[in-house]
């Protein structure tokens, strides 16, 4: 599955099956950038991920909405529910055990 973007249209029904990650970022922001590097190495490993990214510059809405204050942050779905959340960069070692976590 591709890393998908979602807009304040999108955002509920990409979140609402199965487990998702939801990456919170701003393109101006370097630690944003490392992050989602992360996350495509992430996406191209286990494929079978869903992964959502959130630009909060574009989408004000939804990082007021999921109460964002600092970017990166990623969030962990589970059929819609938030199950974890992390501020800041995580590294793939950190997520692969939160899916072991969350996802089964």
């Amino acid at each position: 599955m591709a890393i998908q973007y979602a807009d304040d249209e999108s955002f509920k029904e990409q979140i609402k099956e199965g487990f998702v990650i939801v990456d919170f970022f701003s393109a101006t922001c370097v630690p944003c950038k490392a992050f989602s590097r992360i996350l495509e190495e992430l996406d191209a490993e286990l494929p079978f991920i869903n992964i959502v990214k959130v630009n909060t510059t574009d989408y004000p809405k939804l990082g007021k909405e999921n109460r964002i204050f600092a970017v990166p942050t990623v969030q962990f779905y589970k059929d819609g529910e938030k199950k974890f959340e992390n501020v800041g960069v995580m590294e793939v070692e950190e997520i692969k055990e939160k899916i072991t976590e969350f996802m089964y």
